[in-house]
């Protein structure tokens, strides 16, 4: 079996493990990430992409409020690539109680959250698609982020500081001496190879999968995964944020993200982490609700849905169905003085808005423990965009596809530059919907095994109306012409990512998306030839 030493084992590659992981190489301490699939595979995208204002904790969650506020200034200002500052609105509408909007501007106040009374014209005419039902907006500093670029860029630097990453290795078993964790063994899910990793300390920074985690070295956490749906409207039909002025509960927010608009979401706790269920009914009634905010929304074109699992961490106390009386702070777990457990600490709950912030208090904790003095520094240093953004500036192309190329050319820069410079097609567009070029797609192509997802993650691939019914196979074909995987490979990823993108289809398929589903099946199954996943589809 292979062997690894380090200091620190970061367990999870959503916001969180990537914020410890960057923390740990700015105060100089060595450390190896280890996630089961793709970074920001799990709750990091599953969710709707705000970045809290901590308005909407006003009332109930004093210090979830205040934290978020503070950490969404500090995210604004490091890690501007990924933020979209869009500001939002708080609308008051007649179904709800008049004394709550009392009650929340009184807690905004105390948590120092700055808002403002909009006049109702200014409003409708900022957001043409509000109902104008609406009493009362009050402008708020909320913001869109977008989850993936964040994390791979945040992962990015600690990587160029000296860190490593082990995407697609599973952990299996904690290595004990007594009652110490001193390292884990990994299996690698591709190729089956096992890795032994010592290190002084493990951090579980796993989210809803927290407690598999814990349970490996003799700890029992309790967690509640509370599953929320949401739905993605084809285009983007408001500039900020809209949050229904209300005690949170379902459907009450849409989020501006790049070409389209996201809207959620539910509260249902279910057994398992990884339960993505998707019912037909949730949004029915999601739609019935959001229709008090936006009047035309039953009218709106859906393309897709997808859950994600709030990982809500309570150690005592009743917790309801919904999940909605949990605190959404973070929880810091010492297992030493939790559970006579040393060299592991979990890190769980909290906001993907407050993923530094956790993530400074939990290497304090490390440093603690190491005996190392060096302060957090991630409130002041700016993530990099990548690092690839001065080589493309005399290249010739259009100045979204530059931008957007430079940002994940990352290592590969200078080979893609070359490549741009002496090669005009690797201008040309593989996903229209998205605006994905080849040379974006070459850039992020993979040295290990080919998935499509990991592709679409990066540069948005298939995200957009048609839902990669045209681009994935295109790159799919792409990557077996590099050489990058054989065709049986790239059959699988093709037939994987398909099912991927009908699973979020089908549960919304009316009109126009039914329209688009059943397009896809007609060139998968049948001009393709394709059958049930698994099956070759002949890239």
């Amino acid at each position: 079996m292979r062997k690894l030493e380090t200091e620190v084992v970061v367990i999870g590659g959503g916001a969180t493990g990537a914020g410890v992981l960057r923390d740990l190489a700015l105060r100089g301490i060595k450390a190896i990430l280890v996630e089961q699939q793709d970074l920001v595979h799990g709750t990091s995208s599953r969710y709707h992409g705000l970045l809290h204002s901590g308005a909407r904790y006003a009332v109930g969650d004093a210090e979830t409020a205040r934290e978020s506020y503070e950490e969404n200034l500090i995210v604004k200002r490091t890690v501007p690539g990924s933020v979209e500052d869009t500001g939002g609105f708080f609308v008051k509408v007649p179904q709800d109680d008049d004394a709550f909007v009392k009650k929340w501007l009184e807690g905004c106040k105390k948590a120092g959250i700055p808002i403002q009374e909009v006049p109702l014209e200014q409003a409708f005419l900022e957001e043409p698609s509000l109902s104008k039902n609406i009493q009362a907006a009050y402008h708020v500093p909320d913001g869109a982020v977008d989850g993936f670029t964040l994390v791979v860029d945040v992962t990015a630097d600690a990587v160029r500081r000296g860190s490593k990453v082990l995407t697609y290795h599973q952990v299996e078993q904690m290595i004990m001496r007594e009652n110490r964790v001193v390292g884990v063994i990994v299996r690698n899910v591709n190729t089956g190879e096992q890795i032994e990793i010592h290190a002084n300390i493990v951090v579980n920074a796993t989210g809803p999968w927290a407690a598999r985690i814990a349970a490996l070295a003799g700890s029992e956490v309790h967690m509640i995964n509370n599953r929320g749906m949401l739905v993605v409207f084809h285009h983007r039909f408001n500039k900020k944020v809209i949050n229904r002025l209300r005690k949170p509960g379902d459907a009450d927010i849409f989020v501006p993200a790049h070409n389209v608009t996201i809207f959620g979401t539910t509260g249902v706790n279910v057994p398992e982490p990884d339960d993505f269920s998707l019912f037909r009914e949730e949004v029915d009634k999601m739609l019935r609700d959001g229709k008090a905010m936006i009047s035309d929304v039953e009218q709106m074109r859906i393309i897709r849905a997808f859950a994600g699992i709030r990982p809500l961490y309570q150690e005592k106390g009743a917790i309801g169905d919904s999940g909605r009386n949990v605190s959404r702070g973070m929880a810091l777990l010492d297992h030493k003085t939790r559970d006579g457990i040393e060299g592991i600490i979990t890190i769980t709950g909290g906001k993907f808005t407050t993923f530094r912030y956790m993530a400074e208090k939990t290497v304090d904790l490390v440093c603690q423990k190491l005996g190392v003095s060096t302060k957090c520094t991630t409130a002041e240093e700016i993530v990099p965009h990548r690092e690839a953004k001065e080589f493309f500036k005399e290249v010739n192309m259009a100045p979204a596809a530059k931008q957007k190329l430079s940002h994940w050319a990352g290592n590969r820069a200078e080979k893609i530059k070359k490549n741009l410079q002496e090669h005009d097609l690797l201008n040309i567009v593989v996903c229209e919907c998205e605006q994905v070029t080849l040379g974006e797609i070459e850039s992020v192509l993979p040295d290990g095994k080919f998935h499509l997802g990991d592709i679409r993650r990066r540069t948005r691939l298939g995200m957009g109306t048609c839902q990669g019914t045209f681009c994935n196979f295109r790159t799919a074909a792409i990557a077996v012409e590099r050489s990058i995987t054989t065709s049986e490979e790239a059959n699988k990823a093709l037939l994987d990512a398909v099912a991927e993108r009908q699973k979020g289809m089908k549960v919304v398929a009316t009109g126009e998306t039914a329209k688009q589903l059943d397009l896809m099946n007609t060139i998968y199954h049948v001009s393709l030839g394709m059958g049930k996943k698994g099956e070759k589809a002949h890239v």
